[in-house]
């Protein structure tokens, strides 16, 4: 007979782990997402008989880490603190005990940690000596609010001891206020009954799927023990999904729309200012800019060049500007020595508006250096018109330039003066450089001995179609 009663016991033990191994998998909350949470309703108070088996829960997901705590002592827990002990195969969600003592009674924490959040949960475990006479809630539901067609899930359940009564049992019944029969009577709400640690502790859940609106009311939950009963009551009313009103409301769809809209402008600015630009500039400045007429000055441009230079000057340049851009132009050859220039070329510069000079190596006795250039361009630009200066090669770049007594480098310099490169392979957009940054030059103007006269009508809109065309090619 003892033996039989061993081997009860031990089955009985057995069984319980079991219980426990399964508890935090079974009637979990249907939710999504990865995020740390509790999977089911965390008890708050829970009860034992001293020498039965107990286990205490924190069933979560998304944690990084479970600590347990007893009145703030970390585990692992000395025999005289408490005898429960973590159960591995749970993920640590679970401490028990196989025979649980009075000095196990207490306040146990669980702490769920991840990298970014912190969730804490008590439960005060209360250990007696016997079977109370009144059943122990361990948990009921608070009252609820559910939209219209979600899910409600209402538990409740608690401690009453093991019945060994044949015909006497422990349960836990929904029924709603005013309703008659059982609430299980259609297939969308059910009563699920539980129970775990041999049937000490029991409960069911009360699970009505897609809400109505007749589901709303009064709901009692009924605690049976073999001559005690208790009810505890939940209220359920409808949650009403009232949208935000932001009364600064920001219009982010528009905002987004607005902002795509004007990045594209700018983008379409941007490319079409790359292609069409400078022409457009050109013929703005045409059309629109002050003829200098009363200025006192008789010549438009004054050309100057090297002697090694000249074929370009006067050959290429000097006809162009002349014969197809109508200007009035005096070319003359830079003395060898840059110290004659200003006093030879004084006088042409003060009856012209504007100054071009070709810069090259033999303008600057090839010493193609920026402290040469700079004296090069500070002697023309003494002359006093505004100075244009054609590069026909790629200027110098020294990072330790000197600066002058003024603080001033080539590099400064270049940025008070225009300067336009010369290439033949862009030889169109040189012109349109060149043109930018000489006098303005109506385009129905011819000159006819050396005086400015307007075509008729006719002819001007011919002379603007083709002029305009052979710009352009």
């Amino acid at each position: 007979m003892a033996v039989f009663g061993s081997f009860c016991l031990i089955f009985l033990v057995l069984r319980s782990v079991a219980t426990i191994e399964d508890y935090c998998s079974l009637n979990t909350y249907s939710t999504n997402g990865t995020y740390m949470q509790f999977t089911k309703e965390p008890n708050v108070d829970e009860f034992a008989i001293a020498g039965k088996f107990k286990g205490l829960h924190c069933c979560a997901k998304g944690y990084r880490s479970i600590e347990w705590y007893k009145d703030g002592k970390p585990y692992p827990w000395p025999l005289m603190v408490s005898q429960l002990i973590l159960y591995p195969e749970s993920a640590n969600q679970t401490v028990y005990t196989q025979s649980v003592t009075e000095a196990d009674a207490g306040n146990y924490t669980c702490l769920l940690r991840n990298d970014s959040v912190v969730h804490s949960h008590t439960i005060q475990l209360k250990v007696f000596e016997k079977i109370p006479d009144d059943p122990k809630i361990t948990y009921v539901s608070k009252d609820h609010q559910v939209p219209l067609g979600q899910q409600l899930r209402l538990f409740c359940e608690a401690f009453a001891g093991r019945v060994d009564l044949p015909d006497a049992h422990n349960e836990v019944v929904w029924r709603k206020s005013g309703h008659n029969g059982t609430l299980d009577d259609e297939p969308r709400v059910r009563q699920e009954k539980i129970s775990r640690e041999d049937g000490q502790t029991f409960g069911t859940y009360l699970i009505i799927d897609s809400v109505r609106r007749e589901d709303f009311g009064e709901y009692v939950c009924k605690i049976s023990k073999p001559g005690k009963s208790i009810e505890q009551r939940v209220f359920v009313d409808e949650k009403i999904e009232v949208e935000y009103l932001n009364p600064n409301p920001v219009p982010v769809a528009k905002l987004l729309l607005c902002l795509s809209a004007i990045i594209f402008l700018c983008l379409a600015v941007v490319i079409l200012n790359l292609q069409y630009g400078l022409p457009l500039r050109v013929r703005f400045k045409d059309t629109f800019g002050v003829v200098e007429e009363s200025d006192g000055k008789t010549n438009d441009v004054l050309l100057l060049y090297s002697s090694k230079d000249s074929e370009l000057a006067l050959g290429t340049l000097l006809p162009i500007l002349e014969s197809r851009y109508n200007y009035k132009c005096v070319h003359r050859e830079l003395p060898s020595s840059i110290n004659y220039w200003f006093g030879e070329l004084q006088n042409d510069a003060l009856k012209s508006r504007r100054i071009v000079t070709l810069l090259s190596p033999p303008v600057v006795s090839d010493n193609w250096t920026s402290a040469a250039i700079y004296q090069a361009i500070k002697q023309l630009q003494a002359l006093g018109s505004k100075l244009t200066i054609i590069t026909l090669k790629e200027l110098p770049r020294c990072e330790n330039e000197t600066k002058n007594s003024h603080g001033e480098t080539l590099t400064i310099l270049l940025r008070t003066i225009n300067v336009v490169h010369w290439e033949r392979t862009k030889e169109e957009k040189f012109w349109l450089n060149l043109r930018l940054r000489l006098p303005p030059k109506r385009r129905n103007e011819r000159l006819v001995d050396g005086r400015s006269q307007t075509q008729g009508i006719n002819s001007s809109r011919l002379s603007n179609d083709s002029e305009e065309s052979s710009d352009l090619v």
